[in-house]
């Protein structure tokens, strides 16, 4: 069964305000704000997925929006600046 605009937009309000304390209009701001792209690449949400919300696991600050890629790239690197630079040197040699 296919969700209709509303619905979607309804599910999607009450997984952000219970993951994130955010509302569907917060969101959008912060979408608005970054230009409606990936705040890392740029890229533009797909007709099928928005944009993540990324926040620190540690303080559960939001930090921005983001594509499911870089995301999960953030991810792997534990949310840890000092490793995401060393990987950043690597790539550079």
């Amino acid at each position: 069964m296919k969700l209709d605009r509303a619905a979607k937009n309804k599910a999607a309000s009450a997984n952000l305000q219970r993951k994130y304390g955010i509302t569907l209009a917060d969101y959008n701001r912060m979408l608005k704000a970054q230009g409606g792209r990936c705040a890392i690449c740029g890229r533009k949400p797909s007709k099928t997925r928005r944009l993540d919300v990324d926040h620190s696991h540690k303080s559960g600050r939001i930090r921005g929006l983001l594509c499911h890629r870089d995301n999960r790239g953030l991810a792997w690197f534990s949310d840890n600046p000092a490793t995401l630079r060393a990987a950043a040197d690597y790539l550079s040699k």
